[in-house]
């Protein structure tokens, strides 16, 4: 195949480091002057189009008026907004990015629940809003340790895993739920109820689907133990949000850490007014060594099969089969 015959669409206006090649050896259409190509513009360019780096949603009609697309090549490692099974039918290849999301995001979660627990953020707002007299004083304003609590990690998939190290690192005790015990890891499994009631400090790590969406609700608020800690920074739709709110209200919960909410970019309105809730904005993997290896990595599977090779983690089962 000749330099420039194959043709990528790239969803977002994502940061170019790591795409240099791709520019280099591909036509690719990239929306210069916008966050994103609408979705009208998308459906304009995809009958072109051999491939999709996909930043956002790949729904069903686009797919089917893509008809040379060979492969969605997901820039994340969650790929919810992909409607994979008509990628399937397609016979369109989903692949995404685990790998590459890992540590930053890890490093996330640990960060927000490191400053729920000490109250960095509440202390700081203290610091700029009020006299400095109302934040100093001895046994004032006391946050707890994170040595000797208990992280309970829903997910122990690779951010799940990699957060578990870090905790570990700080003295902390470590148990996770998944659907199967892993390996050499088994005295860590518990069952949701007891994570749920033995858990300081819950990381939600799972990816969402049908399974996972609204998994945090009221039930499970009610199960945890009194002044626990809650962190999300897989997806929003995991946690039920006004069960989150009223745990917040009746101080059943003693903090959040949330990076991602169920219809971003908007932020419910009543989270903002806890002073004990850390909010980010889906920051899980911005940075500019994740995003350089995201980008690397997501551009390295369209050259895998434009070369005609199969990719590394390819989502849709159906093709991960063939």
């Amino acid at each position: 195949m000749n330099q420039k015959d194959f043709t990528v669409l790239i969803t977002h206006a994502i940061p170019k480091p790591g795409l240099e090649r791709l520019f280099e050896e591909c036509k690719v259409f990239y929306p210069e002057n916008a966050a994103a190509y609408t979705d009208e513009e998308m459906m304009a360019l995809l009958p072109e189009c051999d491939a999709v780096l996909a930043g956002g949603a790949m729904t069903r009609d686009m797919i089917a008026c893509a008809k040379k697309l060979k492969i969605i090549s997901n820039y994340g490692a969650g790929y919810d907004q992909v409607d994979v099974d008509a990628a399937d039918e397609a016979g369109v290849i989903v692949t995404n990015i685990p790998d590459s999301t890992t540590y930053s995001t890890a490093e996330l979660a640990f960060s927000l629940m490191l400053t729920a627990r000490r109250r960095i953020a509440e202390l700081d707002r203290m610091l700029r809003t009020q006299p400095s007299k109302n934040a100093f004083g001895m046994g004032r304003h006391m946050g707890h340790n994170l040595a000797g609590s208990t992280l309970g990690i829903i997910g122990m998939g690779r951010i799940g895993g990699r957060l578990a190290e870090m905790a570990k690192a700080f003295g902390m005790n470590v148990i996770y739920h998944n659907r199967r015990k892993i390996e050499g890891m088994e005295s860590g499994w518990r069952s949701m109820d007891d994570l749920l009631a033995e858990a300081d400090i819950i990381s939600l790590n799972c990816p969402l689907t049908n399974e996972t969406r609204g998994l945090i609700g009221k039930a499970e608020f009610d199960k945890m133990k009194p002044g626990a800690v809650i962190v999300n920074t897989s997806r929003g739709g995991v946690i039920d949000t006004d069960a989150l709110i009223g745990a917040l209200k009746s101080g059943r919960l003693g903090g959040a850490g949330i990076d991602v909410y169920p219809n971003e970019p908007e932020v419910p309105e009543e989270l903002k007014t806890f002073e004990n809730v850390v909010l980010t904005p889906h920051i899980g993997t911005n940075t500019h060594e994740a995003r350089k290896g995201m980008a690397e990595a997501a551009a390295e599977r369209i050259f895998i099969v434009r070369d005609g090779q199969t990719p590394p983690n390819i989502v849709n089962r159906n093709l991960r089969k063939a």
